[in-house]
């Protein structure tokens, strides 16, 4: 493939990643408004947020599986799809329950998007400088999609209305999808392994759990019997998703990744740094528009340094400094 078809091919699958970025981002900062505007509670506004995140982090290694035996192409322009039709969905909700499930349809197709879209760019390029640029541009256009959310979002919302967040991803999501359907190739065969069931089913349930005994803890207390039989539930899930890959020939996590030790800390440190930035990006807006009284676009503005770091050091040609 020339050159110059890469870096289209690239420009397409980056911007796919640069949607996703901004779905994750960019209904904080309108929290307050989705609140009102479809009658939400407070225990159930962290679901807007929540039902995203928690079908996306359980799915993400399913969709990463699914693109490898059913074709990334194909993956990736159903994922597109899904996540197109959610967003308008929610863009048109004015209930809870729906804008919730939404939500979480949005997650499941982000799941599909972002590991079909990484490994068609990893594919692009042999071993060497070229994949490292490659991976540099990646890493880069997903810092500024965080970064671009969180402005947009308060502009969004305080021009027009929180729908138009939605309408805005939508509309995005489905240029994207052309873009894909036009100018991605299909790259290689699918293999042809079994599915592994087993190890889906406990990792997305012992997810399920957890999350929802750790949101559950914040109303009703940690000594609460439903909250420590989820919690209990995610502990003895993740060791049946544990023995299930160790046992599978088509295992979702192969274990002997996690004997190289570098990887092993790297997901440690990820976990934690997430942790503290989903929950800074959760509480912050709500305390900037409740407490301080900001307008929800200076909250936007505000939400900016914490993602710009995430930019900078990916920017290709740039030594890094520490």
């Amino acid at each position: 493939m020339p050159s110059e078809s890469r870096g289209t091919v690239l420009a397409v699958l980056a911007t796919a990643q640069f949607t996703v970025m901004l779905a994750t981002s960019i209904v904080n900062v309108a929290l307050p408004q989705i609140r009102d505007g479809v009658g939400l509670s407070d225990s159930a506004t962290t679901w807007v947020v929540n039902a995203y995140g928690l079908a996306f982090g359980a799915l993400l290694l399913v969709g990463g599986r699914a693109a490898d035996l059913l074709g990334r192409r194909r993956v990736l322009l159903a994922g597109l799809g899904a996540f197109g039709v959610a967003s308008a969905v929610a863009a048109l909700a004015t209930s809870p329950g729906v804008l919730i499930a939404a939500r979480a349809v949005q997650g499941a197709g982000a799941a599909a998007v972002a590991p079909a879209a990484l490994a068609l760019a990893v594919g692009l390029y042999p071993p060497g400088p070229a994949r490292g640029r490659a991976l540099a541009v990646w890493g880069a256009v997903s810092g500024a999609g965080g970064a671009a959310g969180v402005v947009l979002g308060g502009l969004l919302t305080q021009a027009w209305g929180w729908p138009w967040i939605f309408r805005t991803v939508a509309i995005g999501s489905f240029a994207v999808l052309a873009a894909t359907a036009v100018c991605v190739p299909t790259a290689g065969r699918a293999e042809r392994a079994r599915f592994d069931w087993a190890g889906t089913a406990a990792s997305v349930l012992a997810l399920t759990a957890l999350v929802w005994g750790l949101t559950t803890a914040r109303r009703s207390g940690w000594t609460d019997t439903w909250v420590l039989a989820a919690l209990g539930a995610a502990a003895v899930l993740t060791v049946v998703f544990w023995r299930v890959e160790r046992t599978s020939a088509s295992p979702l996590v192969p274990p002997r990744l996690f004997a190289a030790r570098d990887v092993t800390v790297g997901n440690l440190l990820t976990g934690l740094f997430g942790s503290v930035w989903i929950a800074l990006f959760f509480f912050l807006p709500l305390y900037q528009q409740q407490v301080l009284g900001e307008d929800p676009l200076t909250t936007g503005l505000g939400q900016l340094q914490p993602p710009l770091p995430a930019v900078r050091p990916c920017v290709p040609g740039r030594r890094r400094t520490w």
